[in-house]
């Protein structure tokens, strides 16, 4: 909560908020409180978010050590608080965990994730239906992906976001196979997979410097 120009803390949910979490969905909640020091205002705060979303990386190989179902619930629940469109929700959650099915939607993956797909112990596939939301579907499945991918981090797993989305809706596309595959309604379009495992290792990755992407007021104007 804002106090004041010069001051920035985080208070915990009150009572009634907690309530209307699942207790998997709690999972979430409790590592928001984790301390982690960021800078803010000219002062140290405490904020997991923020350090989550700069430590997560692409992970493209897994351990097949299966992961327990509550961490995958805690997930799919970040996945269901994402940002929509009024609110819309268009987006299913396809959990798939049979090693059959995973080595056939890896045939349809880039070269570099086929093996991450096959070993993850889970994929979740994101689709969304267009007729609830015709105007921001895509925007609304890729927020729920990267919350689910923050939230694998948060709880010490790994992900990798890998992009299906066919943008002409072509036949025998990568998106069509995988929509046939998991018996997903043609209404719908398939946003992404979500392989989420122990990571086998994770490659470091450098970031743009913020004076190479800010602008100030109009585009071109150094902030």
């Amino acid at each position: 909560m804002l106090r004041s120009k010069a001051t920035f803390s985080i208070e915990k949910p009150r009572k009634y908020c907690a309530r209307e979490y699942s207790p998997t969905g709690a999972i979430v909640v409790k590592f928001i409180w984790m301390h982690i020091n960021t800078k803010l205002l000219g002062e140290t705060m405490t904020n997991p978010v923020l350090e989550a979303t700069k430590n997560r990386r692409s992970v493209t190989r897994f351990e097949t050590t299966s992961i327990e179902e509550r961490k995958v619930q805690a997930i799919l629940e970040a996945g269901r608080w994402a940002p929509s469109w009024l609110n819309k929700q268009p987006w299913k959650f396809t959990v798939v965990t049979n090693p059959s099915i995973k080595e056939s939607l890896s045939k349809f993956a880039p070269t570099v994730y086929k093996l991450g797909v096959q070993e993850a112990p889970v994929c979740i596939v994101v689709s969304v239906d267009p007729n609830e939301d015709p105007f921001h579907f895509i925007e609304d499945g890729a927020a729920a992906t990267q919350n689910m991918a923050l939230a694998a981090h948060a709880l010490g797993l790994g992900s990798c976001w890998i992009g299906v989305f066919n943008l002409e809706g072509e036949r025998e596309s990568t998106e069509e196979k995988i929509r046939n595959t998991l018996e997903i309604p043609k209404t719908h379009r398939v946003i992404s997979l979500l392989p989420i495992g122990i990571p086998k290792y994770i490659k470091e990755k450098n970031r743009k410097e913020l004076s190479q992407l800010v602008y100030q007021n109009k585009f071109g104007k150094p902030k």
